[in-house]
């Protein structure tokens, strides 16, 4: 960011568990390697260029993971960070999640929340702001939950009461966990707010991954040697064999309480099949199973202004909730096509995303997933609303399946990262064990961040020359923020490391264009439909075509985002309209906007 100088010019206007047991791919006749090859950077310079910019702003705050050698399950998956503007002052602060051990009563780092000094520093307040939690806290969700103006937290955690922290608008928060009822506990992962009743209220979607304590990882002495005859020590436990938790759907009372809802919003799954059960095979259900949850979005995905889900599921099949209003969803998971690979495989899904990447209105998906496992990226092929929702799965023809198997893939985002008015894919790594290399397995721990460029005409390219230093650095990633924590137009990403220290990486993507892009940026607050207007879609007119982007909630993998869209403009000197489509139904036209700035937007009707 610039100075507070800058602030005034740019005014607003009217977790996957993986592991030893893990099924892994057929692997072809000929060797091949099983490292992520060396990227070029004999190059000139990529289009897309980061800075990790961390150390300069005086951030040093290291994510604890609680890995031990005992390789406690929900350790593997590391924690997430956040972006909100907690004090109105215009400009993103951060929110830091933490781990800890699991098996003892080991000293427990709190988590940080890093105020932004006007993009000159970060500095620590979360004790004073009373959000310097201590335990496995591992996502964070925010949401104006009371309509206030100031964005609150929703925090997941592992076994302990999830927490629910409450604005006051004085640079503090209030613990309204337990009088809300948002204080469940389970292995909590992604969250999203929507307001899936249309009521006005934001109401919470969270995602929960099995059925873990101390007695099942005694019980599970998850080994390497097991399948590569070499001794390297215990490795992080597969998927399989956990039991699943059920996920949960808070419905706003509309007066500071939540109401658990899922069974009667039709999004209820309950768990995993009792052994007995599944030695007969005669169990007779009245919900569908359940699945190891990590990532979720909620985003309108058939332009009927209700805002839907998808959830990512590890080695199980991805959830797809269609809203079909009255407060009820509709189960599409099969039908859709959206929830296995193109092959019908169950993929180890983590981080999520929704938006539209081709430019034909509708919201597509994707989804990062395991080592040996490409990242899937469903098209949306849906006719109109009232036709069935329905994907392809087009990641090997788009060019978004090469160069990623050999990662361990994490927290994503479809973002503008260069500026010419098309949606990239930013994508974090990192693997969960740190002894493959022991166990005779050449599969790197620390892996560089990947992105991969749209050229249009439904086509991707990873970039791999000409790179900057930070895709070249190696990490152990795996939540990953995105928003305009700089204030100057352009998409930043801050990530999370597990063991490491954070990157807050400034997009630098300017820098080698001779004429920058023009852009613009909107922040929607709704009035009819509740204030974060997730589920709603602008559209951006120009002369050369319409660019349309859709306000999510949850996305990526265990972390928030800045809730304006940044939106580039590529060539295009002006914006002949906006055009809203609320989830209240309303439509709302904005006649020539300017370009270059940021405008608030409320709803009208």
């Amino acid at each position: 960011m610039t100075s507070r100088s800058f602030a005034s010019v740019f005014a607003l206007s009217a977790a996957v568990g993986c592991g030893a047991d893990r099924p892994v791919a057929m692997q072809p006749a000929t060797p091949v390697p099983t490292s992520p090859p060396a990227a070029n950077v004999a190059a000139a310079d990529a289009p897309i260029q980061f800075e990790d910019a961390a150390a300069a702003l005086g951030v040093d705050v290291v994510s604890y993971s609680g890995m031990t050698a005992e390789k406690h399950f929900p350790t593997a998956n590391g924690t997430g960070v956040g972006m909100l503007d907690f004090d109105l002052d215009g400009w993103m602060d951060v929110f830091v999640c933490q781990g800890c051990r699991l098996d003892a009563d080991a000293p427990k780092p709190p988590c940080s929340l890093l105020q932004n000094r006007f993009a000159a520093s970060f500095s620590d307040v979360a004790e004073r702001a009373g959000v310097d939690l201590r335990g496995y806290t591992a996502g964070v969700s925010t949401v104006d939950a009371n309509n206030d103006g100031f964005p609150d937290m929703h925090l997941t955690r592992v076994n302990q009461p999830f927490r629910f922290y409450v604005n006051n608008g004085d640079g503090t928060f209030e613990d309204r966990s337990q009088p809300s009822a948002l204080d469940a506990t389970a292995w909590g992962t992604g969250a999203a707010w929507l307001d899936y009743d249309n009521d006005g209220n934001a109401d919470l979607y969270v995602v929960c991954y099995g059925n873990w304590d101390l007695e099942w990882h005694r019980a599970h002495p998850c080994v390497a040697d097991k399948t590569t005859g070499v001794k390297s020590g215990r490795m992080y436990c597969g998927p399989p064999g956990l039991s699943p938790t059920p996920h949960f759907l808070f419905r706003s009372l509309g007066d500071g309480r939540f109401q658990e809802s899922s069974k009667a919003a039709g999004v209820y799954r309950e768990g995993w099949p009792e052994e007995a059960a599944k030695k007969d095979g005669e169990a007779k259900r009245e919900w569908p199973l359940g699945a190891r949850g990590q990532g979720v979005v909620a985003v309108d995905l058939n332009n009927d202004a209700r805002p839907d889900l998808y959830v990512a599921n590890d080695l199980n099949e991805n959830f797809t909730f269609l809203n079909v209003g009255g407060g009820k969803f509709r189960d599409v998971t099969t039908e859709c096509l959206a929830g296995k690979s193109a092959a019908g495989s169950d993929q180890a899904g983590m981080g999520v995303d929704g938006s539209d990447f081709d430019g034909d209105g509708l919201a597509d998906l994707f989804v990062t997933n395991f080592y040996m496992e490409y990242s899937t990226l469903y098209h949306n092929l849906t006719d109109s609303p009232t036709e069935p929702l329905l994907f392809e799965d087009v990641a090997e023809r788009s060019g978004v399946a090469a160069g990623g198997k050999y990662y361990v893939k994490w927290g994503t985002s479809f973002e503008d990262l260069d500026g010419d008015g098309r949606l990239d894919l930013f994508v974090v790594n990192g693997h969960v064990d740190d002894n493959r290399m022991e166990a005779g397995e050449e599969q790197a721990f620390l892996q560089e961040p990947n992105v991969w460029r749209n050229v249009g005409n439904e086509k991707f390219e990873k970039l791999t020359q000409g790179l900057s230093p930070f895709f070249l650095k190696k990490f152990n990633s795996r939540g990953a923020a995105f928003g305009d924590l700089f204030n100057d137009g352009q998409v930043h990403v801050v990530v999370s490391h597990r063991d490491q220290p954070l990157s807050i990486v400034r997009n630098r993507s300017r820098s080698v264009r001779t004429k920058p892009h023009f852009w613009t940026q909107v922040q929607l607050v709704g009035t009819l439909s509740s204030r974060d207007a997730v589920g709603a879609r602008i559209e951006v007119h120009r002369r050369n075509g319409v660019i349309v982007r859709h306000v999510r909630g949850g996305r990526s993998y265990l972390s928030a985002h800045d809730p304006r869209l940044t939106i580039g403009l590529g060539d295009a000197e002006e914006i002949e309209k906006f055009v809203v489509h609320w989830p209240s139904g309303a439509v709302q036209e904005i006649p020539k906007p300017e370009i270059n700035r940021s405008h608030v937007i409320r709803e009208t009707f």
